[in-house]
């Protein structure tokens, strides 16, 4: 490691960042103001890990700790976040195609939802950019 951050990899950690505050204003929301709880619930459902339950703080500590691991080029935490966002991509697109054949009602009211459209090219561009092989060798990995 060369000892200078990629600006790609600082906005990688910023929208890391900006996501874990986001999850925390939305269970601070669900807790405090009804009338914009479902909202928040569906933030909260497309941002958090769900496991059979929504653990939002769960998913906060993971944004904020892959948002420092990143920040400071930690190889460890590329590859999680490659990892995370290739199985988030994909599960969201072959989700989305299953769904459009079983309920065509609900996937258009899902897939133009900004939660679902800023996932998707947020996932993609991430991807595209740490599988960079100049990406990859800044973070010491051969690439």
């Amino acid at each position: 490691m060369n000892g200078v951050r990629l600006l790609g990899v600082k906005f990688i950690a910023i929208y890391l960042f900006l996501k874990a505050a986001a999850l925390i204003l939305a269970v601070f929301i669900i807790n405090t103001r009804p009338d914009l709880r479902q909202g928040a619930n569906e933030f909260i459902t497309y941002f958090s890990i769900n496991i059979g339950i929504t653990l939002p703080y769960l998913a906060v500590i993971l944004n904020v700790t892959l948002g420092l691991g990143i920040l400071f080029q930690q190889r460890w935490s590329r590859t999680i976040i490659v990892c995370i966002n290739s199985y988030y991509f994909f599960k969201l697109i072959f989700g989305s195609v299953i769904r459009m054949q079983l309920e065509p009602k609900r996937f258009s009211s899902e897939i133009s939802s900004p939660y679902f459209i800023v996932s998707c090219v947020a996932s993609l561009i991430i991807l595209c950019y740490l599988l960079d092989p100049d990406v990859k060798r800044a973070f010491g990995e051969r690439g």
